[in-house]
């Protein structure tokens, strides 16, 4: 008689962050949410630039003036100054994927109505909302491509999505000049409106939540579904037994005030206990609310939740070691917001002082944004060359030099149209260097809040400046182009007090005992692989793991049964001891390092 014994589970291979995404390459994958993402950078950027047009084509149904326009194109920055501050926060919170969902919505149906709008309230009102959307989508938009990128090809691609950037100018210029003269400021709202509900729809079909995302907050398994899918649309192969380490991340009990932390003479961040009756009344309180109390009580602590982790999140942010890169990013946003905007949103009433006609107004804003492209090929090889702090700060030292000479160019010929195209092709290096390190230099858990915070201190300069240069048009032409050259002089002097990301892995935590715990698996990779398929079953890991095996055969499910996901914690042993192993393996760390 045969018994049926059951198969004995081998220890996975395990391999970190760095490693898979390294392992599943790069290709085809990347280019789909490259254009997915580019397009909600180019629908950005059609919103933003937009507003410029519309001054001036609005001018005599609207009646206004240079102080009217001027507030008209501060309340998009209004809105991209609240959207970059909540959802920068809401990306880190429930995932880059729905949060760019929303934000592209938003962005289409605001900037849709406003072609209805009778007034110039009406017509503000809707710009500010269309605006929460524009500030909403750009910290997720880079922080969701920075994570699907191995650090070989992450440069190219975030400054090819930079680069979107021209896509969008491009088309609102084309646009403006093709319906303002016939069909009027409505229709070119309404056509303004469709690069972000396109790619709203796109990005739900075809762009999956990020896996660096969803392993810091716990769900592994679902991080291995995507990196198995990354693989599988690349054409590559991770191994049979693939595994990512899966432990609690200390930081989110820091950024939810759960734990309290400080910094030691390194200036590395570790985590400590909040006295034990604070964790008992935290650990209890939501279920506990849910349970007991009604939707108001619910809501309330809902609120007292999402307060408390903004207060983590901006304490974090303007702590060391953070702290050394939100300041000089900070700065130089400002700079360049500031200098950037109130130049270019008011090209058009440039030109139409300086003479200009109607028709003559468009083409010139058409071939303005159209001198991006030799800047966007520049940076592209450019910000791998010189790296993204230096590129970011030559960039902006030029668009300063181009500024004065706009300003001191002479009325009539094309002085004054080279010098504005010189300025918007050498200062798009500068947007493109400063996203990206925007974006890579800031932890997986603090990424999309960190972006979103300096996106929003960079919408105030914008609505500051952008509001003064109306009223400095009307003390003298060149006036506002001097502000404008001074902020970006400060903004290229800051860039260089910042390191260089290029090349090197994203962190996806800014907490030491969370650092110590990835570095137990980095290279493991390589190292554990013969062990992984001959080593004895039944031995606990330094730390729990999630796993796929292509062979197991088990519910590949929306991965067309390619893969199965499986909890490692079932069938390594005691848990006791698996918790026992963990804090050996990180003290023996601490004690190797120090």
């Amino acid at each position: 008689m045969l018994v049926s014994l059951p198969l004995p589970r081998f220890k996975p291979l395990t391999m970190s962050m760095e490693e898979a995404l390294s392992q599943a390459g790069t290709g085809p994958f990347q280019w789909i949410v490259l254009g997915v993402c580019g397009l909600a950078n180019a629908a950005d950027a059609v919103e933003i630039l937009s507003v410029g047009l519309l001054g001036t084509a609005a001018e005599h149904d609207l009646n206004l003036t240079p102080k009217r326009t001027g507030a008209l194109d501060a309340c998009i920055f209004v809105g991209m100054f609240l959207g970059g501050l909540s959802w920068g926060f809401i990306g880190d919170v429930i995932g880059r994927k729905r949060s760019l969902l929303v934000a592209l919505g938003v962005n289409a149906v605001f900037g849709a109505l406003s072609a209805a709008s009778t007034s110039l309230w009406q017509l503000m009102v809707l710009r500010l909302l269309a605006g929460l959307g524009v500030g909403g989508s750009m910290p997720v938009v880079f922080s969701l491509m920075s994570e699907f990128c191995p650090p070989s090809s992450r440069g190219k691609f975030m400054a090819m999505l930079a680069s979107f950037w021209m896509v969008g100018s491009l088309y609102s210029a084309s646009m403006g000049w093709l319906l303002l003269p016939t069909a009027g400021w409505r229709a070119f709202l309404l056509v303004a409106s469709l690069p972000a509900a396109v790619c709203c729809v796109l990005m739900a079909a075809l762009v999956p939540e990020s896996p660096r995302y969803l392993s810091i907050m716990g769900r592994g398994v679902e991080a291995a579904q995507v990196l198995l899918r990354i693989s599988r649309v690349n054409g590559t192969h991770l191994p049979d037994d693939f595994a990512l380490p899966a432990f609690h991340h200390r930081d989110q009990d820091i950024l939810a005030h759960k734990t309290a932390f400080h910094t030691d003479a390194s200036g590395h961040v570790h985590a400590d206990a909040l006295p034990l009756s604070y964790n008992a009344v935290a650990g209890v309180g939501w279920g506990g609310a849910c349970a007991k109390g009604g939707a108001l009580r619910r809501f309330r602590l809902g609120a007292f939740e999402t307060f408390e982790r903004a207060v983590g999140v901006l304490g974090a942010l303007l702590t060391p070691p953070l702290r050394t890169y939100t300041i000089p990013l900070a700065v130089a946003w400002v700079g360049l917001c500031g200098g950037w905007y109130c130049t270019v949103l008011w090209v058009p009433r440039y030109f139409k002082d300086r003479g200009a006609k109607e028709a003559s107004v468009y083409a010139q804003t058409f071939a303005v944004a159209l001198a991006n492209l030799p800047g966007n090929l520049a940076s592209i090889w450019l910000v791998d060359r010189l790296g993204r702090r230096l590129t970011a700060c030559i960039c902006m030292a030029g668009a300063c030099v181009c500024a004065l000479l706009f300003a001191a160019a002479p009325a009539q010929g094309i002085w004054p149209l080279l010098a504005a195209c010189v300025f918007n092709g050498v200062s798009v290096g500068g947007w493109n260097s400063l996203d990206m390190i925007s974006a890579e230099l800031y932890p997986t858990s603090l990424r999309s809040s960190g972006f979103g915070l300096l996106n929003a201190l960079g919408r105030v300069a914008s609505f500051t400046t952008t509001y003064a240069a109306g009223t400095l048009l009307e003390m003298a032409l060149w006036a506002p182009l001097l502000m404008a050259a001074v902020l970006l002089a400060v903004g290229s002097a800051a860039m260089l007090r910042l390191p260089e990301p290029a090349g090197k892995p994203l962190e996806d935590s800014f907490c030491q005992e969370d650092k110590d715990h990835e570095g137990l698996f980095s290279g493991s990779f390589s190292g554990s692989a013969s062990s992984s398929r001959h080593g004895t079953c039944g031995e606990g890991s330094g730390s729990a793991t999630h796993f796929l095996s292509e062979e197991d055969g088990l519910a590949g499910g929306g991965l067309g049964g390619s893969g199965a996901a499986i909890s490692g914690e079932s069938g390594f042993g005691n848990r006791k001891e698996q918790a026992a192993e963990k804090v050996a393996l990180l003290a023996a760390s601490r004690i190797g390092r120090g």
